[in-house]
């Protein structure tokens, strides 16, 4: 493995850099996934059934030391809630904005490793394909291990990008698609909160 991976010259270094950061970044956003991951049905019961026992105060104080997004965010829908439509959706807008880096930190960073990889690994092709050219002007036609090593260089590089590409980019979709229903969940128990806030008469 690793004769082949020194056989794809200077590129397969970044190649290896582009790798890491990808996988470590592809970690940290499935464990955030898991980590604030709450069923909307059971966290909008288990709401309602506090504003209903203890008031909204209390239930603000309460949700706002939980370390899950979603809690902290309704927490501060209810502090909101006497408010009219559109100043609470402003008020809303200023947390989301606060709260909107830490679902989408780093996700840019792994578009861009999924842009650059084939990029590199074209870079690494024209890089191998000069020396294979540079052996032929020299008259080295018949060197037939600096002709391979050239050879080598264009067709691993070009496949190392794309084997760190294609799959990253799966994982990205994914990765997007379960973040936007996280924050649609997170928009549908906060509006389902407001509205029972609205609705029902509670302690303050």
């Amino acid at each position: 493995m690793w004769e082949l991976f020194a056989k794809g010259g200077p590129v397969m270094y970044v190649l290896l850099l582009c790798s890491i950061t990808g996988v470590t970044i592809i970690i940290q956003k499935f464990l955030f996934i898991r980590s604030q991951a709450l069923n909307p049905n059971v966290t909008s019961s288990y709401i309602k059934d506090q504003l209903l026992s203890h008031g909204k105060e209390a239930t603000f104080r309460q949700l706002l030391t939980k370390r899950k997004m979603m809690l902290k965010i309704v927490s501060q829908a209810i502090k909101l809630s006497h408010l009219d439509r559109e100043n609470f959706d402003d008020g809303i807008k200023q947390i989301t904005y606060t709260e909107n880096p830490k679902i989408e930190k780093n996700l840019n960073i792994l578009s861009s490793i999924i842009t650059i990889a084939p990029i590199l690994g074209l870079f690494g092709t024209v890089l191998g394909l000069m020396d294979v050219f540079n052996v032929i002007a020299g008259g080295g036609i018949g060197n037939e291990e600096a002709l391979s090593r050239g050879i080598a260089e264009a067709l691993i590089t070009t496949v190392t990008g794309l084997g760190i590409s294609i799959p990253f980019l799966v994982i990205y979709n994914y990765l997007t698609q379960q973040l936007d229903t996280f924050s649609l969940q997170i928009e549908r128990v906060l509006y389902d909160i407001l509205l029972f806030c609205k609705t029902t008469t509670l302690k303050s």
